[in-house]
Formats: C-alpha cells, sequence, structure tokens
C-alpha cells in the first residue's frame, strides 16, 4: 500500500517537474497554441451596383459560377423610358435652333433696318443743311450742282429699297411654297398616326410604332409653325423694303423741293423753316441712333435663348450618361458568385446587381502585440496551407487594431489588465490548387 503511494507521488512530482521544465523553454500547449495561427482562405468579393439608376431587369447576360473579364456586360434594364425623354430633348433642341436662328435673322433685319435709316438719315441732314446754306447765302452754281448729286444718291437709295421689296416678295413665295409642301408633310403624318394608332388599338401595332409615328407627327408640326415663320418673316421684309422705298421716295421729292427753291430763291419764311428742319433731320438721326441701342438690348434675348439651349444640352447629356449607365458591366476580373434581381424585377437606384469574386485570395490572423512587430504592411509571410501540406508566400496588406473582442485579459494580483490584438490581413496569389475555404497556419514567434 505504502509503494503505491511512493509510486504515485513519484509521478506527480515527475508530471510536474517535466511540465516545469517545458513552459520555462516555452513549449508547452498553450504556448504552442498561442504561437500557432489558424485561419482561412477567403476571396475578395465586388459587389457591382447600378450607378445612380434604377428600372425593370429587361436582360442578364450571366450565370452564377461564370468566369468573366472586365467590362463584359452582366445585365441591362428596360431603357424605353430614358428613350423618350432623350427623344423628347433632341426635339426641344432642335426647336430652341429654330428659335435662335430666329430671333438672329430678326436681329440681322432690324440691323439693316437702321443701318438704312441712318444712311437715309446722314442724307436728310445733308439734305436740309444745303437747303439751308443756299437759302442763306444765295445760291450758287457749285450749289445747285451738289444738290443735284443729293437727289441722284437719293434715288439710289430708292432703286436699293426697289430691289429689296422684290427680294423680300421672292422669299415670302419661297416660303409660301414651302408652307404647302410642309402642310402636306403634316397631314401624311396625321394620316399615318390615325392608322397605326387604330392598329394598335385593335392590338395590331406595337407600342414603339406608335411612338415613332407620334414623333414624325411632332416633327412634321414643327416644320410647318417653322415654315409659318419664315413666311412672316418674309413679310414683314416686304413692309420694311416698302417703307424704305417710300422714304426714299420722299427724299427724293424733299431733294427735288429744295433744289427747285434754290434755282426760285427764298424768302425770310422759308429760311426760318430750313433751319427748322435740318433740326429735325439731326433729331430723326439721334432717334435711330437710339433705336439701335434698343437692338443692342435685343440681343441679350438671343443668349438667353442660346442658355436654355445649353442647359437642355445638359440635360440630354445626363440622360444619356444615366442610359449608359442601365447597362452593368463587370468592374473586375472574377467569377460570378450571385446574381441579386432576376429577369423582370424592378431594382432601385444604386442597388446590387451582381457579386464577383475576384482572384484576390487573403486571410486574416490576430496577433498579439508582444508578436506584432514581426509584420509589417508590404512584408512577406510564410504560410502552411494544410490541404495542400505546403507552404506559400503571401504580402501584408495592412495591419490595424484588431475588434475589442479578440482582446486577452489576464488576471493579475492588482485588478486586470488588457492584452491588445492585432488584425493582419495578407495577400496570397491565386493558383488553380488554391482555393478558397482552405485552411492556413501561420506560426509567430
Amino acid at each position: 500500500m505504502n509503494k503505491k503511494i511512493i509510486v504515485y507521488v513519484l509521478l506527480v512530482v515527475a508530471l510536474g517537474t517535466g511540465g516545469t521544465l517545458m513552459a520555462m523553454s516555452g513549449k508547452d500547449a498553450v504556448s504552442m497554441a498561442a504561437q500557432q495561427k489558424n485561419t482561412l482562405l477567403t476571396a475578395d468579393t465586388v459587389n457591382v451596383a447600378f450607378q445612380g439608376v434604377g428600372g425593370r431587369v429587361n436582360t442578364i447576360e450571366v450565370k452564377e459560377e461564370q468566369q468573366v473579364k472586365k467590362g463584359d456586360v452582366l445585365m441591362t434594364l428596360d431603357p424605353v423610358d430614358l428613350d423618350l425623354q432623350i427623344e423628347k430633348l433632341k426635339t426641344d433642341i432642335a426647336q430652341a435652333d429654330v428659335k435662335i436662328k430666329q430671333a438672329k435673322d430678326g436681329l440681322q433685319n432690324q440691323s439693316e433696318k437702321i443701318s438704312n435709316s441712318e444712311k437715309q438719315g446722314q442724307l436728310d441732314i445733308q439734305a436740309a443743311q444745303a437747303g439751308e446754306s443756299l437759302l442763306n447765302q444765295g445760291t450758287r452754281a457749285e450749289d445747285i450742282v451738289r444738290q443735284k448729286l443729293a437727289i441722284e444718291a437719293a434715288q439710289q437709295s430708292l432703286d436699293a429699297a426697289l430691289t429689296g421689296v422684290e427680294t423680300a416678295k421672292r422669299n415670302a413665295e419661297i416660303a409660301q411654297k414651302t408652307v404647302s409642301s410642309r402642310q402636306q408633310a403634316l397631314d401624311l403624318a396625321k394620316v399615318n398616326y390615325n392608322r397605326i394608332k387604330a392598329l394598335y388599338d385593335a392590338g395590331a401595332g406595337s407600342k414603339a410604332e406608335l411612338d415613332n409615328a407620334k414623333n414624325q407627327l411632332d416633327n412634321a408640326q414643327v416644320a410647318l409653325d417653322t415654315a409659318k415663320d419664315q413666311v412672316e418673316i418674309a413679310n414683314n421684309q416686304i413692309t420694311a423694303a416698302s417703307k424704305q422705298s417710300d422714304i426714299a421716295k420722299n427724299g427724293i421729292a424733299q431733294q427735288q423741293t429744295a433744289l427747285d427753291k434754290m434755282e426760285a430763291g427764298a424768302t425770310a419764311e422759308e429760311r426760318q423753316q430750313a433751319r427748322i428742319k435740318t433740326e429735325k433731320a439731326k433729331e430723326a438721326l439721334t432717334q435711330t441712333s437710339q433705336t439701335r441701342k434698343d437692338v443692342k438690348n435685343s440681343e441679350y434675348n438671343v443668349d438667353l435663348l442660346a442658355q436654355q439651349k445649353q442647359a437642355l444640352s445638359v440635360q440630354l447629356k445626363t440622360l444619356e450618361l444615366q442610359r449608359g449607365r442601365m447597362v452593368l458591366k463587370a468592374s473586375t476580373d472574377g467569377k460570378v458568385s450571385r446574381i441579386v434581381p432576376k429577369m423582370g424585377e424592378i431594382v432601385s437606384t444604386g442597388a446590387t446587381g451582381a457579386v464577383i469574386e475576384t482572384n484576390q485570395l487573403y486571410y486574416d490572423i490576430y496577433v498579439g502585440e508582444d508578436s506584432i512587430s514581426q509584420f509589417k504592411a508590404g512584408g512577406n509571410v510564410t504560410s502552411h496551407v494544410v490541404a495542400l501540406d505546403k507552404d506559400v508566400q503571401g504580402k501584408v496588406r495592412y495591419i490595424t487594431s484588431a475588434p475589442q473582442y479578440t482582446n486577452m485579459r489576464m488576471s493579475r494580483d492588482k485588478g486586470l489588465s488588457d492584452i491588445s490584438s492585432f488584425q493582419v490581413r495578407v495577400d496570397v496569389q491565386r493558383t488553380s490548387e488554391l482555393l478558397p475555404g482552405m485552411t492556413v497556419e501561420v506560426v509567430t514567434k
């Protein structure tokens, strides 16, 4: 009995002594577990989402587990609504171009009228001054010659005005023919629209055909309105040219009257009237100059139309950008691990369309602060893949403070003390042998 007790005591002493020696050399089970880190290989994943657009899933071009390249089309959304908005904006921009052209043509016509008025005003002043000079100084042979030249100049102005009238009439005839042609086109577009609408209502036509017919009808109406505007512009030109010819005729009559007066001589009352006439001619020229300033101010309206067109162009570019984003493409090479929406499903703006498993493998280990010094960002790490029974090389991507739950707490004589842990992420070059989920062992100091 005493012998058995002695044997047990010796066994306990031997085990205690051996454990103490192992602890002292750092080869005990706890130390070994702390130095050897087990973790799993993981593949980076990328969520590929629709950027700023949403809608109904129109097509799905890939399957789960399919390998894709960066830029491959994954799926598309139904673009019909955006296409209609884009078409409308293009029509609005075309109408804006027409309005800008009309405004510029109107300013050009007004500018030409003012230039003619200024020239006429200068002639009127010259004629009035010449008449006044003749009345005050008496008739001289050179004054009579000068007055006759003024009459010839006025006649040239009349000829130019009459030419302008004829030109404006020809433009009006051409514009009127254009209106007739555009009216016929509009009538045909209406007939075509009504026919396609009847087919659509009867279920024999498509919505796209109906929308196309409606666009043709709208464009035909715009073309007709534009042609009518051109007729109105041409008629205004006729009116302006006619007024200009009347002014030129009056100028000739006035110049001829002045010549007659010069040759016949003048009374005191006529001299006074000549002075008044000169002043009125100057005042008329001043008013014409003011009108030119008003036309200059009207140029701001053209600028406003141009700005409105620019705003429409920006909207068009925005819609075209959104139209392009309705095609979801792979952002990286890899394998489609998940397709989120189903065919025909409505996805919200910014929703994830697919998840791609990239070719980049990594694993995370948690290292205590006493061992973290052996790891550095960008440094190499040797790890052992259990399933393959081989070592692989990795590179530290980053080191960061680990979550609080990974820290260890040790009891001391005077309270508790935390031992911080750090998360180390290591990238591993993927090969045909390495697969996500394989166990990896890393030995730390």
